[in-house]
């Protein structure tokens, strides 16, 4: 019996903690504390909030708070390391994370969300596993990895998987070396998105507390805060730059089945109502998960019911101006009459004021 629950604990602990999520830099107006753990799908909601956007998915994680909403980040630079459970990185906040949806999904969503508010953002996606040949002419630039190869003790550049690791950390560079011609701040939040999956085939190759794996850690970790300087220089230290990891094994179940049918519910309910969905169409998604894992192959729009999902009330456009003239006159016209019955209090009753007119006997005897 013991054996059994114990088992059980460590598959829910597995479940639950199943990645990392790392604040490298974050501006002052933004304060990161305490230590509970954050599921992947609230990342995007995460760095809505942070840009100044209004959230849409009401979950609850109490680890950011926003002090000063007027000095919000104008970049967010996020970067996904697959194929990990962590990246021990020396610096930054760490929270658990709990991988229920893909890297691609997140991003997909995230710059659709900007894309519908401001088509003149700048959103970059790099997958470094396409290597130099994809990568050379991006939306940074002309990429052009440095002839100078790292000198590794541990591993191996006639390994595929060190090899790899070693061209992405050159891409790295490469992007870092770019930043400061490619990118001028302004006040357009932008967003950044790096995948790194070069790291887990070294791992599981020397294993986790192997030299190598060691040395692999700490080359891309050296690389990812010469890139967070990079972009700290640029936006004058107002960008928010996250790290999260994933385990490969479980993204690679999940990430067709969860995130197709994430896509599907959020896009079949904006062509219903023309409104965003609340949390609980991720219950109601990964709760169909395996029902809807046999014939995915035909899957077809899925139409949530009404009582599944939570449709905030529908505003005319000209909701916006007319709240505003009606707030801002109330605001006007409160404050004048404050000021005139301040004013008609302190007027002196003398003979050439209306009060001492309409008040006094002389105006009897006149008559």
């Amino acid at each position: 019996m013991f054996a059994k629950i114990l088992c059980l604990t460590f598959a829910l602990a597995a479940v639950q903690a199943s990645g990392d999520f790392t604040v490298l830099h974050g501006p002052d107006s933004i304060n990161f504390h305490g230590e509970e753990p954050v599921s992947q799908s609230l990342l995007k909601e995460i760095f809505t909030a942070a840009l100044g956007y209004t959230v849409k998915l009401r979950g609850t994680w109490s680890g950011m708070s926003i002090i000063d909403p007027f000095h919000l980040p104008e970049a967010v630079v996020g970067i996904a390391v697959e194929g990990v459970n962590s990246l021990e990185s020396p610096r930054g906040k760490r929270y658990p994370l709990n991988v229920d949806e893909g890297e691609e999904t997140t991003w997909q969503i995230l710059s659709g969300r900007l894309e519908k508010r401001d088509n003149m953002n700048i959103e970059v996606r790099l997958s470094l596993e396409d290597g130099v040949n994809a990568l050379g002419h991006s939306i940074l630039g002309e990429l052009k990895p440095s002839a100078e190869q790292h000198s590794p003790k541990s591993l191996n550049p006639k390994n595929e998987a060190d090899r790899k690791l070693l061209e992405e950390i050159q891409l790295l560079d490469a992007i870092t070396k770019k930043v400061p011609s490619a990118i001028t701040a302004d006040d357009k939040p932008d967003v950044y998105w790096f995948v790194l999956s070069a790291l887990g085939p070294v791992i599981d190759l020397h294993g986790a507390d192997s030299a190598a794996a060691k040395e692999a850690y700490t080359l891309m970790n050296d690389a990812l805060a010469r890139l967070s300087n990079a972009f700290m220089d640029v936006y004058s230290g107002k960008v928010l730059i996250c790290a999260f990891t994933n385990d490969g094994t479980y993204v690679r179940h999940t990430r067709d089945v969860v995130a197709e049918n994430r896509a599907d519910a959020e896009n079949s309910a904006d062509a219903v109502t023309g409104q965003s969905l609340r949390s609980t169409v991720d219950e109601t998604t990964e709760a169909n998960v395996n029902q809807n894992s046999t014939d995915s192959s035909d899957k077809k729009p899925r139409v949530l019911k009404s009582d599944q999902i939570n449709i905030s009330k529908v505003y005319d456009a000209t909701y916006p101006v007319m709240f505003n003239i009606f707030l801002w006159f109330g605001v006007a016209f409160v404050f004048s009459l404050i000021a005139i019955c301040i004013t008609i209090a302190d007027m002196d009753p003398g003979r050439d004021s209306i009060i001492y007119r309409m008040t006094s006997n002389r105006m009897k005897k006149d008559n």
